[in-house]
């Protein structure tokens, strides 16, 4: 196995972690009911999104 393939596995597998963490934090801030939670999971759920968009 090459390293670019070693690459390509190690990204694609940061980008399922990241989207399964960002899933996560999303189940939550839709179960809460109280707006100080929900503005906490939104404010940590920026870094996710802008790891999936591929922002830095």
């Amino acid at each position: 196995m090459n390293l670019v393939a070693m690459n390509n596995v190690v990204m694609v597998l940061y980008y399922l972690i990241s989207a399964f963490f960002l899933i996560a934090v999303v189940r939550n801030f839709v179960k809460t009911k109280d707006p100080q939670e929900a503005v906490l999971f939104s404010i940590v759920m920026i870094p996710f999104v802008l790891r999936i968009l591929r922002l830095k």
